[in-house]
């Protein structure tokens, strides 16, 4: 695995966010560029499994968080974006280590 680099949760998408759900729900830590071997969970299979609170937001256009705590809401552009980030920041807190070559600019 190549160089890991910390990412405030809040900022995780595309492929360095599937890889993070991946890496807490699968059984092993899938490496970078393996990550098409594992299927995802979608968003209402972590919902019921989780008990995640997800909602339409003001400022930004969908929240989640699972400890049903106002300062823990992860914001998403997407309300799966907004479940995934959620369970991260439940799971491994406000920033998380992603490989490098996830990371999209």
């Amino acid at each position: 695995m190549n160089s890991l680099v910390s990412v405030r949760t809040e900022e995780l998408t595309g492929p360095a966010l599937d890889w993070a759900i991946g890496a807490i729900e699968g059984d092993q830590q899938p490496a970078a560029g393996q990550l098409d071997l594992f299927a995802l969970p979608d968003a209402e299979q972590l919902i019921t499994k989780y008990g995640v609170w997800v909602d339409v937001g003001h400022r930004h256009p969908w929240l989640a968080d699972m400890a049903n705590a106002p300062f823990n809401r992860q914001p998403g552009e997407t309300r799966t974006i907004a479940v995934f980030r959620a369970l991260v920041f439940a799971k491994r807190g406000a920033t998380v280590s992603v490989p490098a070559e996830l990371i999209q600019l």
